[in-house]
């Protein structure tokens, strides 16, 4: 049975939250920056709704220029490419000026002439102008996320920008260190800095809690709550995703069953078509009888799709037979893979967010790192990433490795 519902999953509703943030674009042109904190539940649809305001934004503000990050992929130059992305056209015009008056005073000396050949060539490969012939790094390289924002804020502070950083909740101290920089100086720029972060229990993580409490005490940050699709909303999006008109019965069993979250929605939505109790005809989907009285299981869908590479799922098919809790040195000698490397791609998985770690306890003479899924279900469906017969070979050799191991 399939759980991933396999037709089209079109956005709809939001109007309140798609107009808030349409008059923070509005007060950031006319004004000053402004940090917007779009704050719901894994699966509430975030990254759609950014998706379409930002589309929203280009076409009624030309003028703005924006960036998008997924902090749960970025790496760790993530706000020193923003600066440099951002600043490149500023760097070449001031670049351009410098060489200019170069070449004008080069003309008496050949030597100069030469030098302001070399200095060319370097700006129009680099957009930046070298002070001096033997030097090899330019004077604005950034090493850390705050020298990328005073970069950033240094050409053109007050240029229409907008800044996404999507699931910043999963980003890493950098991409922390460089929204707070940032948040710090909003006021003096035309900057709109907005960032998606999954609750849990209706809380950000603490970190970020304290980011969106220092941008309300400087007047310039707005928390923005998802709320939950409504009944008319379920029914227009399944209308939609199935091309007819969903029966009433199921669009009331959906959004009881779902309570609202388009994650849980489009999962819900691929257990029944996986049931059999919605099938393709042609263009179009036709409802089969009833809703069920018990939800049709979905214990083999993960929270969410994670995408993981053929290397990484059955890495995580290896940690998930182990147990929801795993460790690395285990991990290693299943997958026959350096510890090291083990650990490289454990710790991408954490930024992600499939993963977490937990702490390094001693096992025998050796010491290992500690892991657990973050999502039960997301532990359900990696343990079936391999056949029966694979779990049995495995599953017999993880009793030696942990026996070898003193755990």
């Amino acid at each position: 049975m399939s759980n991933s519902w396999s037709g089209s999953r079109p956005f709809v509703g939001r109007t309140d939250v798609r107009g808030t943030l349409a008059s923070e674009v509005d007060a950031v042109m006319r004004g000053s920056g402004r940090a917007i904190f779009l704050l719901g539940p894994p699966g509430s649809g975030q990254t759609a709704c950014i998706a379409v305001f930002q589309e929203e934004a280009f076409r009624r503000r030309e003028a703005l220029r924006a960036e998008y990050v997924d902090c749960a992929h970025s790496g760790t130059e993530t706000w020193a490419e923003l600066a440099e992305i951002f600043t490149r056209s500023h760097r070449l015009r001031r670049s351009a000026k410098i060489v200019a008056v170069d070449w004008l005073e080069s003309i008496p000396i050949v030597g100069k002439i030469l030098q302001a050949v070399v200095r060319t060539v370097v700006a129009l490969r680099t957009g930046r102008v070298e002070t001096s012939l033997s030097q090899s790094k330019s004077p604005r390289s950034v090493e850390s996320a705050v020298g990328a924002v005073r970069l950033l804020l240094e050409f053109e502070p007050r240029e229409p920008r907008l800044v996404v950083m999507d699931s910043l909740d999963r980003g890493d101290s950098e991409d922390l260190a460089g929204s707070s920089a940032l948040i710090r100086r909003l006021p003096d720029t035309r900057t709109l800095f907005l960032a998606a972060v999954r609750t849990e229990d209706g809380r950000p993580p603490e970190a970020i809690g304290d980011l969106i409490l220092e941008a309300e005490r400087l007047g310039c940050g707005t928390r923005i709550e998802l709320p939950p699709l409504s009944m008319p909303d379920i029914g227009e999006a399944v209308g939609k995703a199935t091309g007819g008109i969903a029966p009433l019965e199921w669009v009331a069993w959906l959004a009881t069953e779902t309570g609202g979250n388009p994650g849980a929605l489009w999962s819900l939505l691929g257990a029944v078509e996986g049931e059999g109790l919605l099938q393709r005809s042609g263009r179009r989907w036709v409802w089969k009888g009833s809703p069920p009285e018990s939800t049709p299981s979905r214990e083999a869908a993960p929270s969410r799709d994670w995408r993981l590479s053929d290397k990484d799922r059955r890495l995580m098919g290896l940690a998930a037979l182990e147990g929801r809790f795993f460790h690395s040195a285990v991990l290693a000698q299943l997958a026959e893979m350096p510890e090291l490397d083990v650990e490289d791609r454990l710790s991408l998985l954490c930024r992600l967010g499939l993963i977490e770690y937990l702490d390094a306890p001693a096992g025998g003479d050796e010491v290992t790192s500690r892991y657990a899924f973050r999502d039960p279900a997301d532990w359900e469906s990696c343990k079936r990433i391999f056949s029966e017969s694979e779990r049995d070979l495995y599953t017999a050799r993880l009793g030696e490795v942990r026996a070898r191991l003193g755990l």
